[in-house]
């Protein structure tokens, strides 16, 4: 995914050790995506010591125990009282704070390059400053301090991240890869957000490399993914072929999970809102093209088709 140019990996990723981690937290209440009133901070502790919530929080107050502050290894808090916006971003390294994507959508960014650099410092609940300590490969949690609503007590969510040092791997043979995609849904009704999902399914067809490094490759190694999205008109007075959504404009908003499949959120709205010229009725065939890259190499997928009702 990249955050305003800028390529960082999500949890679910495989991160490394030496890169920015992205670390997403959505809220969701009633099934909508849901705004908190307050969050506080975002808190990175080791979970090999804190195996249990009990080793973090304070036993009455089930938020995070002042006795736990010194074993904090990284913290996120508000710039300025205010949520950091994902699109403002000209050095993302400078801002340790928390960011907001969209409503009920957050996220914190554990920068691997810059660890003992004073600009990812951050301060603890008592004015101390706590730097980037996160600079071993193993599992780690990191608790969110909310507040829900107003008159609410603060309450922790608490997520596991895993930070890898295999990112490297040595073979004595050039990789030969294959892939396969596959669009879902194919069937979309006109007034709907759906989140478009492409799955890839990649074969590592080398022989002599181990099984343990291609399993590696099951496990996101798709990057710079770009979503092509065309109507096919039947109407001869219009062109056959009409771009909805260019590669370019699609690439800051696909995310990848962790098993190589690109997802994009996709309004239909801007199929009846006259944006697109020569577009026609919002309803009928379209096509998708994923461009993405593996090891290198820029894959551009057949066309996949879906109809919007």
């Amino acid at each position: 995914m990249q955050l305003n140019g800028v390529s960082v990996v999500e949890r679910h990723n495989r991160p490394g050790v030496m890169v920015k981690t992205l670390l997403r937290c959505d809220f969701i209440s009633n099934g909508s995506y849901k705004d908190p009133y307050e969050i506080s901070s975002v808190s990175l502790f080791s979970k090999s010591q804190n195996v249990s919530p009990s080793t973090v929080l304070d036993t009455s107050t089930q938020i995070i125990a002042a006795s736990s502050l010194s074993s904090v290894k990284y913290r996120w808090t508000l710039s300025s009282g205010e949520f950091a916006d994902s699109t403002a971003f000209v050095d993302i390294v400078d801002v340790p704070y928390i960011i907001k994507f969209a409503t009920g959508r957050y996220g914190v960014l554990l920068d691997g390059e810059n660890r003992l650099d004073s600009r990812t410092q951050s301060t603890d609940a008592l004015g101390n400053v706590i730097s980037n300590e996160a600079s071993s490969a193993g599992n780690y949690i990191d608790v969110w301090t909310v507040k829900m609503t107003d008159d609410s007590d603060y309450q922790v969510f608490i997520n596991d991240v895993e930070l890898f040092s295999d990112g490297f791997v040595a073979v004595t043979e050039p990789v030969m890869l294959t892939t396969k995609t596959k669009l879902v849904p194919n069937k979309v009704r006109l007034g709907e957000i759906v989140d478009l999902k492409v799955f890839v399914d990649i074969t590592l067809m080398n022989r002599n490399i181990p099984d343990s490094i291609k399993n590696m490759f099951s496990q996101s190694v798709v990057s710079s993914p770009q979503f092509t999205i065309k109507k096919h008109n039947e109407d001869s007075n219009l062109p056959s072929r009409v771009v909805v959504a260019a590669g370019s404009d699609t690439s800051a908003t696909i995310s990848i999970t962790s098993d190589n499949t690109m997802v994009y959120r996709f309004d239909t709205s801007v199929l009846t809102d006259n944006s697109i010229t020569d577009l026609g009725a919002g309803t009928g065939t379209y096509s998708i093209e994923a461009k993405y890259t593996i090891l290198g190499e820029t894959i551009v997928s057949p066309m996949m088709y879906f109809t919007v009702r």
